[in-house]
């Protein structure tokens, strides 16, 4: 352990699950970033670097999913149905 003073952090997550997970990886890299500088040795600092590398690659799997799901709906019409679903009163009768 570091003779460093201990900071308590506290953060909240919100939304849906899938926003949460986001959150919560985006803090987990941070937190990656931060402890390379920590003054641990290089292997430890080799290891933050790659967590952040893979946190990273998580988000940015994440996201490229989330726009493949998006693309399939518009492709199977399935984004229009839920448009009219929340807007029902401004259909042609």
């Amino acid at each position: 352990m570091s003779s460093q003073t201990l900071v308590s952090d506290t953060f909240f997550l919100s939304g849906e699950r899938l926003d949460r997970l986001r959150q919560a990886l985006k803090v987990a890299g941070h937190q990656a970033r931060v402890a390379q500088h920590g003054g641990y040795g290089r292997h430890v600092e080799d290891a933050l670097a790659e967590i952040e590398e893979a946190v990273i690659d998580h988000l940015a799997r994440i996201e490229n999913a989330l726009e493949d799901d998006k693309a399939e709906a518009e492709y199977l019409g399935e984004a229009e149905r839920t448009r009219r679903a929340y807007f029902p009163h401004y259909e042609a009768v």
